[in-house]
């Protein structure tokens, strides 16, 4: 019976930490997207190294491939028009990791660019486009919400 609870108890323990490191990823890839938002290259860059690197350090999880492979993209985009071409498919990746399983601790807005027909990941109602920074900021809709 007691290695039955601590089994249970560890399994609980690591879906814990792993809904936390959801938020965590939510929490780095909303540094891009604000980046992006600003236009700002610089930002977008050290924001997307370090993303790169929470998903490279984290353990396994579903869709942990896509994900790599995406942020690798994303990681070796030169210049902010490359950055948000390859952003656009972190966003998707990572939506379909955020809205299954386990909850992020806050909610979560997939918004949409009809413009240029792509989604992002926000953690406000509010539309702050980051495919085309100042030009058309408030362009898009949400379209789903977790939590």
């Amino acid at each position: 019976m007691k290695k039955i609870l601590f089994l249970l108890m560890s399994f609980s323990f690591c879906l814990g930490g792993y809904a936390q490191n959801k938020t965590s990823l939510v929490k780095n890839y909303v540094a891009i997207k604000n980046a992006l938002v600003k236009s700002d290259q610089d930002l977008a860059t050290a924001a997307i190294k370090t993303f790169y690197s929470e998903v490279k350090k984290e353990g396994e999880f579903d869709k942990k491939k896509e994900l790599l492979a995406a942020t690798e993209k994303l990681n070796n985009a030169k210049g902010l028009e490359k950055q948000r071409e390859a952003f656009m498919n972190v966003s998707t990746t990572l939506w379909s990791i955020v809205k299954s399983g386990d909850k992020v601790n806050q909610p979560v807005f997939y918004q949409y660019c009809p413009m240029k027909k792509a989604y992002w990941l926000s953690t406000e109602k509010e539309i702050r486009n980051p495919y085309y920074g100042d030009a058309m900021l408030t362009c898009g809709k949400v379209v789903e919400k977790t939590n």
